[in-house]
Order: C-alpha cells, then structure tokens, then sequence
C-alpha cells in the first residue's frame, strides 16, 4: 500500500473523482475534492464525513479562471500546499458528424474539458513550483488515439489536453513536477450505466483499477514524467 501521509491531493471531477479522493485518503492524503454543483454538498458531507479533519469540499467553477485561483489558494490555506492535481473532470458531446456540430457545441466541448484543464494547472502550478514539488495528471481518452465516428469534438479537446500536458511536463520538469495523463475507455459509473444500460460493463474500466495506477504514479520518483496510462478495457 501506498503511503502518502503529509502529502496534499486536490482532485476534480464527478464520481471517478470521488473514488480517487477515497483512494488518496485511505492511502494517508489530506484531500480536497473540487465540485461544480452547489447541490453536491450534502452528499459530499455524508460521504466524507469520516474524513473531516483531512478533507475539504470546495465548490468551484473550473471555467471560470478567477474561481479556480480561488479554490487553490482554499486549499493551500487549510493544508499548506498542494502536491498532487488529480484531474477528472470533463463530459462527452458527440455522436455527430462534424459537419452536423454547431460551432456552440464546439465551444461548449471546450469548456467542458480543455477550458477547466487550463484554469486549474494554471492556478496549481505556482503553487507547485514555489515547492518545487508537483504531479498533475489529466484525464483524456482512449478516443485521442482512434476516435471513431461521432467523437470529433470530443476527440479534438482531449487530444489538446494531451499536447497541454505534454508541453508543460516538459517546461515545469526542472522545478520537480512532472505531468501525466490517463486515457480510458468506457469506465464502469453510475451515469455511463444510466446512458448505456443494454452495454456490455464486463468490459468497461474499473475505477478501482484507475486509482490504483494513480497511487503509484503519485508515489513513485520523479524518474516517470509525460506518462500516458491507457485503459481500454476488455
């Protein structure tokens, strides 16, 4: 088991993010979980609530920039620091040809994922650098490297958060952060199994496995940077 006591774990998103906060906790981690929906917070209180003295919920917009310098500096004034950026969030638009898309729809992919992904390494990253210490991994897709029909929008912002990711391990390497990203399939969550219900979960992604693999990276050397950790499935 991992042991990440004295370490401090900002993590985004919807219920994979939950289970990566539950991960990082059990494995020592003081943890905050950003959440977009006001109406989050009393499922969080209920599900955490064993956590209390080591965890923090901040309510928190990611598109907006101003919101997620807001959120990190919380954190950083209830725990000190943040050393790991676990980061999640992100939604699915598609199942169109381009052609079919609205240039809102574009820009409402965008700001699904690309936008938030950009405001919080933006906000973390002088925190980060200031201890000369980080790990941030992005969520993309196993769509960035075989998109398929109907994924073009959604294939173009997790490709840019893969080159986002790319170029900045390469700019913070020399300050101790390093930058990674995980590209799953179909992981097996409540609303995938809402939106998909006749699939076939046997060979959906686990988020067991996910945080697994996320422990590891967090708690390995600074050896391992621009790591891209694929799930696809069975």
């Amino acid at each position: 088991m991992v042991n990440l006591s004295g370490k401090v774990a900002l993590v985004t998103g919807g219920s994979v993010g939950k289970d990566l906060a539950l991960g990082f906790l059990d494995a020592g981690a003081d943890t905050a979980f950003i959440y977009r929906n006001p109406e989050r917070a009393s499922e969080l209180r209920r599900e955490f609530d064993r956590f209390s003295g080591v965890f923090q919920a901040v309510q928190c917009d990611l598109a907006d920039a101003t919101q997620a310098v807001r959120a990190v500096s919380s954190v950083k004034e209830r725990f000190g620091g943040v050393d790991f950026l676990l980061n999640s969030l992100g939604g699915w638009l598609g199942g169109k040809k381009l052609h079919e898309h609205t240039a809102t729809e574009f820009e409402r992919m965008i700001s699904m994922d690309l936008i938030p992904t950009f405001n919080i390494m933006a906000a973390v990253l002088p925190v980060m650098s200031e201890q000369r210490f980080g790990r941030i991994v992005n969520f993309i897709s196993m769509h960035v490297f075989g998109a398929g029909a109907g994924n073009s929008v959604y294939a173009a912002s997790k490709s840019a958060i893969l080159a986002l990711s790319r170029a900045t391990a390469e700019e913070y390497k020399d300050l101790g952060i390093t930058v990674h990203t995980v590209a799953p399939g179909t992981i097996d969550t409540p609303n995938n199994r809402k939106a998909m219900p006749n699939a076939d979960r046997q060979r959906w992604v686990q988020t067991s496995e996910i945080v697994e693999a996320l422990l590891f990276l967090c708690g390995a050397g600074g050896s391992l940077n621009d790591t891209v950790l694929k799930f696809p499935g069975k």
